[in-house]
């Protein structure tokens, strides 16, 4: 297979953020859910995340994580370790999804010698 089949054809795992009413603060645990996603972007299995958007451009309580992972099994123990989730002020959905188009980006870490292609 072709370096370009490959990177055609893999598969993420996105987790789809539902928001749920819970009591207590959430803004409470904000610095251990920001902290949370920093350390699955560190060891490389978060690809993309964040909120969506109102027409106004205000989150609306949804959101979502494009994670770099092998199995559907380990995205689920992600979203069940995300602080918001575990508080209840969270639920969630996972969808597999095939990149098939698109370009990317590389990322040269010189400090850590590491290569990475998004």
């Amino acid at each position: 297979m072709s370096g370009a089949s490959q990177l055609a054809g893999r598969i993420y795992y996105i987790i789809f953020w539902l928001p749920k009413e819970a009591a207590g603060d959430r803004r409470a645990i904000h610095p251990e859910h920001i902290a949370y996603v920093k350390s699955l972007e560190k060891d490389g299995r978060l690809l993309q995340a964040g909120p969506f958007l109102d027409d106004d451009g205000k989150p609306d309580g949804r959101g979502m994580f494009v994670l770099r992972v092998n199995s559907r099994a380990e995205a689920d123990a992600i979203a069940q370790a995300d602080p918001y989730y575990r508080a209840g002020f969270r639920d969630y959905q996972i969808q597999p999804w095939r990149r098939s188009e698109g370009s990317l980006t590389i990322k040269l870490n010189i400090a850590e010698g590491r290569v990475e292609m998004n």
